[in-house]
Formats: C-alpha cells, structure tokens, sequence
C-alpha cells in the first residue's frame, strides 16, 4: 500500500480525503463498487484517542471509502456494548476480552470477531515510594478500581487466584479512570490502583513517582475485541468485513502522516475528545494509541487463541463465571474475508 504523508488542510477537505482515498489502493477494495450500506458502530466509551482507528476512518472518509456510511456512538461501558449488538441496535461494538467472557457466559448469542489491542490495556499503578510489584504485594492493602464488578474487579480477583491468594485479603475502592487516582495513593487512601494504559502515559508524561506493570503479566487475557451477535455475524458479514478493511486502512493511513496534528484535525472537527485540551492537543495521546495499536496491525487484527485460555482459565477459578461446555468465544471469517 503506498504511504503517503499529507497537510493539515488536505486532511480537513473532504473532498481531498475522497481522493486519498482513491489513491489508496486498500484492502478488499472491491467494495468501491458495492451499494454503501448504513452501520452503526459503538464505542466502549465515549469519545477518546483510543477509539481513533474508527473516529479516523471516519473524520478521513475511509469508511465511504469502503462502501460503509458509518455512524459512530459513543458507549457506556462493556455491559451497553453487549446489550447494544444483541439488540441489533448496533452492528459492532468494542469491550475488553474478559468482558466479552464474562457477557458469553451468560448469553452465547455474543461472538468476538478481531482484536484491535493485544494486549489487556490494564496496568496496575502504584507510587515508586511503596510499590506493588506483584499481586503479593496486594494482601492486606487497598486497591482502587475502576468500578464495581466490572473488568478491574474482574482482574483483580484473577491476579490473586493466579498466585493463590485469597481475595477477600485485599480491600477495593472505586476511583474510576483518570490520573487524579494517583492523588488518593499520595493521600494514603489507597495503596495502587488499577487503571488504563493511557492513565499510565499521561502519568509519565506529568512525570508522577509511579510503579505501573501489565495486569497480563500475571493474568494474559485477550485486550480490546470487536464484538457482534452470532445472528449479525451470519446475516451481514460483508458490512463487517468492509469494517475491518476500513479500520486497517485507517490506522495504516494514520501510521504514514508524519503530521499527526493532520490527524487529530479531522477527528477534531466532528467529535469533542477532552484528550485534545492539552498544549499538544492530544497529538502524544494518539501517538501512543498507535503505538498500542501495532501488535495487533502487524496481525491484521487477529487474535491469539491461548489468551482466551488462559482468561477462560482464571476466570473459572475466580469464580467469575461458571465451568462451560462450549467455549466458542472467537470468530474470524469476517476479519479473514477482509484482511487474510
């Protein structure tokens, strides 16, 4: 595919996106020729940098590109994501591996279909004054989370089955997503807590005493899926597979511009993304999403089946969900139709 480096203003033309794009030569471009087809897609969460691999694809006119008028929502949690795509209300959502687990459990209608981060985006954050190094050093402290039950609970509760622990020997508090956590631990309120990678670099970058490690070095889950229903899947699988080429493309484009403040424009001018408040406007945020994004690019989104093992595994230990006959998480014939 060749790359190309453009302006700023050449981003925020729409008419020059429809010419990069037809300069591209893309993946599955077939769907040029195809009817556009109406899709909404869900986020996790709002409007952030971490989602720009489709707020791009959009802002750029990748998605049109590819046949796709993409209406993009922005979520509220794992739990919506789920509700939202077995209602048929949206075609694609986006939740981490051991939500989608946890949703399978209790209704297998739900199906992973590619993985956009490799890695779980979880870290565990403490102040380099006292350290949690590893879950041991967990027992008889507190520990923030992002909220109740929900996939930091979740990780925590397999951090310490992976090392025998007893869970009930580590006291939580939610504190949500955000590095004004990192107060709590100076205040002596909690002792670490468990937040994103993102979290983790805009603490770096304030240049806070923080310790941060993988929550995959202890408990290795799948990280950020795709998710629809078993039914969608079966009924529209060339829409999903015009949104994979589309995606790839889109993070392939973003990776090519030299000017990354060319792509936070374009995102900029459709969505409101608070990352953007900052004196870089957000340009180092997106950088290390792209940074997150490159395992998975270099894979075309495949993901790695022993992960869900090893999440399916401690999860069944935790006692986070029951033991499973089947265990058909994971569907990749639309991410394969598009990328092979």
């Amino acid at each position: 595919m060749t790359l190309l480096t453009m302006n700023r203003r050449k981003f925020l033309v729409g008419s020059q996106a429809m010419a990069l794009g037809a300069l591209l030569p893309g993946i599955c471009s077939v769907a040029n020729a195809q009817e556009p087809v109406d899709m909404t897609y869900l986020t996790p969460f709002g409007y952030i940098f971490g989602f720009s691999e489709t707020l791009y694809g959009d802002t750029s006119g990748i998605f049109r590109k590819h046949g796709i008028n993409i209406t993009i929502e922005g979520g509220r949690g794992s739990s919506m994501a789920v509700q939202q795509v077995t209602a048929g209300n949206a075609l694609v959502s986006r939740t981490g591996g051991t939500d989608m687990i946890k949703a399978y459990a209790r209704d297998p209608s739900i199906v992973a279909i590619g993985e956009i981060h490799q890695r779980d985006i979880f870290f565990v954050i403490s102040s380099e004054e006292k350290p949690i190094s590893k879950p041991e050093d967990m027992v008889g402290k507190t520990i923030g989370i992002v909220s109740a039950a929900g996939a930091t609970e979740n990780l925590l509760d397999m951090m310490l089955v992976a090392k025998d622990l007893p869970k009930a020997e580590v006291r939580r508090e939610v504190v949500g997503n955000a590095p004004a956590a990192f107060q709590l631990i100076k205040q002596g309120r909690i002792d670490g807590f468990i937040a994103t990678n993102d979290t983790v670099f805009q603490l770096r970058a304030a240049k806070e005493p923080i310790i941060a490690w993988s929550t995959d070095d202890v408990a290795r889950c799948p990280g950020q899926v795709y998710i629809t229903s078993k039914a969608q899947l079966a009924e529209k699988k060339d829409e999903i597979s015009r949104f994979f080429a589309a995606i790839y493309e889109s993070i392939e484009t973003m990776n090519a511009t030299s000017d990354k403040t060319a792509v936070v424009d374009s995102i900029l001018s459709k969505y409101q993304l608070s990352e953007a408040s900052g004196p870089d406007k957000g340009v180092s945020v997106l950088q290390n999403t792209l940074n997150n994004f490159k395992r998975s690019f270099d894979v075309k989104l495949k993901s790695v089946e022993d992960a869900w093992t090893s999440a399916y595994d401690l999860m069944v230990k935790a006692e986070l969900i029951p033991a499973l006959e089947e265990r058909n998480f994971y569907d990749d014939s639309a991410r394969v139709q598009a990328l092979g």
